[in-house]
């Protein structure tokens, strides 16, 4: 009797798989987001403007079938020209 093997993808490919789809987001700042699987663990490293766009970048990350936990850590890093400051 012949055993079913469960179908797993390479890391590589889900990491860029998910890496791209984020950059297509439309923000500059996402092209910054870097992304490493290892197995079902995913781990996002980057630094973007907001927590709003972070939060683009987990929300795309989570809904990865293949993909059971995402360990963030990316940095918030405000870009103060965005804040219109006089000084």
């Amino acid at each position: 009797m012949l055993k079913l093997q469960e179908a797993t993808l390479p890391n590589d490919f889900i990491s860029r798989r998910i890496e791209n789809s984020i950059h297509q987001i439309g923000y500059p700042q996402m092209k910054q987001v870097r992304c490493e699987s290892n197995g079902s663990t995913l781990t996002l490293k980057g630094e973007l403007n907001s927590y709003y766009q972070m939060q683009l970048a987990l929300k795309i990350a989570v809904k990865e079938p293949w993909i059971e936990r995402v360990d963030n850590h990316i940095r918030i890093v405000p870009d103060c020209r965005d804040l219109n400051l006089v000084y």
